[in-house]
């Protein structure tokens, strides 16, 4: 068995490097909804370029660190962040849509196939006994109930019908996992550096209301979904300390999409002064994270032994 280097690789690339379009990708979506095409453009050809690189990255990581790749994906902590990589081509998609929408389309449809192709392997894995309570970390939310974002951009490609399904998919499973997932936190609480993940439990419910509110779905059943993110929103910001405690980690990745998918909704729902001040601090935030994770590659430490604890 090829072993794991401990000096400065390739090989200890972190999988939640793969977070990065989806919080660029959540923000670009957001100002787009503000039609400021300047800024929202940028920020979706960044998303696409930074999906590329890093799915590139990795390919070329799993190919040459073969054993470490298949590490991250056994590791029952960091194995959910490998369904960032099909929700990333689904932004990407998204990004693409208004300028080749047949294009966009082919795209989307092989995200949402890989998307699925994960979410069965893990679930797959539980079936056969080989899955651990120690896989119930917000991370699992990302390749099991990121179906639901889906809906979003099948409606603008004229794929209600599947959006309608995807959108049962994550939320049904939703609906199971987020018990688990909160007695698990009964039990023992989080490793400090993977804390910032429960941010994660903001994205259910906000792109949950984005998917009905663009399925032409009831308008109570946004609401329902909006009024569970407002309170999500402010459950977080009452343990938001000791979630940072840990200080800066990749982790911090997952405040962005959800953060930036809670702004986009509540623009829809209060386009005034509230919506652009969700705005301002998802764009204020994300930008700080993308900053700090800049300091991060230019100093090298991308490239050590994994940040995240191994179990």
């Amino acid at each position: 068995m090829q072993p794991i280097p401990q000096a400065r690789s390739l090989a200890h690339l972190p999988l939640p490097l793969l977070a990065i379009p989806l919080g660029l990708g959540g923000l670009g979506l957001a100002w787009r909804h503000m039609q400021l095409w300047p800024v929202s453009e940028a920020l979706m050809a960044l998303t696409a370029l930074a999906w590329a690189g890093l799915l590139g990255l990795h390919l070329w990581r799993a190919f040459r660190h073969r054993e470490a790749a298949l590490a991250d994906w056994r590791n029952p902590l960091r194995c959910g962040f490998v369904g960032a990589a099909s929700i990333g081509m689904m932004l990407t998609a998204a990004g693409l849509s208004p300028y080749w929408a047949a294009g966009a389309r082919g795209l989307l449809l092989l995200a949402i196939t890989l998307h699925l192709a994960i979410g069965l392997a893990l679930l797959a894995r539980v079936l056969r006994g080989e899955g651990s309570a120690a896989m119930l970390v917000p991370p699992l939310l990302i390749p099991l109930v990121g179906n639901v974002l889906a809906p979003i951009f099948c409606a603008p490609l004229g794929l209600e019908a599947l959006g309608w399904m995807l959108f049962g998919v994550g939320m049904l499973l939703w609906l199971g996992l987020q018990p688990l997932l909160l007695g698990r936190l009964f039990e023992a609480p989080l490793p400090p550096p993977l804390r910032p993940s429960l941010a994660i439990l903001l994205a259910p419910s906000a792109v949950g209301a984005l998917a009905i509110e663009a399925l032409g779905g009831p308008l109570p059943a946004f609401l329902a979904l909006y009024g569970l993110a407002a309170f999500t929103f402010a459950l977080l910001l009452m343990v938001l300390r000791p979630m940072l405690g840990a200080g800066f980690a990749l982790s911090y990745w997952a405040f962005t999409f959800p953060l930036a998918a809670f702004a986009t909704a509540t623009m829809k729902i209060a386009p005034g002064w509230i919506g652009l001040g969700m705005l301002a601090i998802a764009t204020l935030v994300i930008g700080a994270i993308a900053a700090a994770t800049l300091r991060l590659a230019f100093s090298g430490a991308l490239l050590r032994p994994p940040l995240l604890p191994p179990r």
